[in-house]
């Protein structure tokens, strides 16, 4: 299992993508190059206050956008790329 850490306000908070499913989100997360996580995919492993869990789940998440628009728009342009590629060859 691997366990990333993220600083919060409320602290240091480790937490993982989850390890269910077929295939899980960690797995896609080590083996797929484009995988794009979803909230759901985030699990707090910490011992978090209930009151406060969802907050520290939303400030990682949103402290990820920036990195994951990154990776959208790289697969966007690797798409267009590939389609054009596709296009000269025709």
């Amino acid at each position: 299992m691997i366990k990333l850490k993220a600083k919060t306000k409320h602290g240091d908070i480790e937490w993982k993508w989850k390890d269910t499913g077929h295939p899980s989100a960690e797995y896609k997360s080590i083996h797929h190059q484009w995988w794009i996580p979803k909230k759901s995919d985030l699990q707090i492993v910490s011992k978090v206050d209930i009151l406060f869990k969802q907050d520290v789940k939303d400030e990682i998440w949103n402290d990820m956008q920036s990195d994951l628009d990154y990776l959208k728009d790289i697969y966007k342009l690797h798409k267009q790329n590939k389609k054009k590629i596709a296009q000269e060859e025709c």
